[in-house]
């Protein structure tokens, strides 16, 4: 895995790359592993907004309280990106996991990070790892390029896990291109603190999982 300068340049020009085959396949198979006995030994005893279910199937994980996560988030070659894209030695500020899961995986409305993050330097970043094939047919994440120069206001969403979204997004969609991008596993998709992006529902037959690692200077 490199980063070379065209990949920065991207990066700070649409406020989102992609970088391929961060992690092995092995590396995959072992942190799905790891997320299903966290499933299995602690799901039951998370609380309000630490996990969301969707007809009773997980539909997010924010907090872990297994050290493996938090040991696997810190790994070296995490901070490496972090430092090349952030220009500035690093460290994390959170890890989540989002399941998507197939046929009822919720949509997550357009937003920026540091609406909620409220951070007064924005140069922050979230690493979103591919647990499964990502595309348009799972809900993959769309993104507004060049959106993450400034923030924009948001309103209520009442969207379980994405409680908020940005108000005037049909203005934006205009002003800025909508991508998005196809993943495999272990592919990482980076994007800035402030670019939009949201997803649509998954109503195919394959789950969208993805761990998340966020990265502040």
């Amino acid at each position: 895995m490199t980063l070379n300068n065209i990949d920065i340049k991207n990066y700070n020009k649409n406020g989102v790359i992609v970088v391929k085959n961060v992690f092995k396949r092995k590396e995959i198979n072992l942190l799905k592993k790891k997320i299903n006995l966290y499933i299995k030994n602690y799901s039951s005893k998370l609380k309000g907004k630490e996990i969301n279910f969707i007809k009773k199937k997980i539909n997010s994980i924010h907090k872990f309280k297994d050290p493996y996560f938090k040991k696997f988030s810190n790994q070296e070659k995490i901070k490496k990106i972090g430092k090349l894209l952030l220009n500035s030695s690093c460290k994390i500020k959170h890890f989540e996991y989002f399941a998507k899961p197939a046929l009822v995986g919720m949509a997550s409305p357009m937003h920026q990070d540091n609406y909620y993050w409220n951070l007064i330097n924005p140069n922050a970043l979230t690493i979103w790892i591919a647990i499964d094939f990502a595309s348009k047919k799972n809900g993959s994440l769309d993104y507004l390029l060049e959106s993450h120069k400034k923030l924009y206001k948001h309103i209520a969403s009442f969207a379980p896990g994405s409680s908020q979204k940005v108000k005037d997004i049909k203005d934006l969609k205009k002003k800025f291109k909508t991508k998005s991008f196809d993943l495999v596993p272990g592919d990482c998709l980076i994007h800035h603190s402030q670019v939009v992006h949201g997803s649509k529902k998954n109503i195919s037959k394959t789950s969208r999982r993805g761990f998340t690692i966020q990265l502040i200077p």
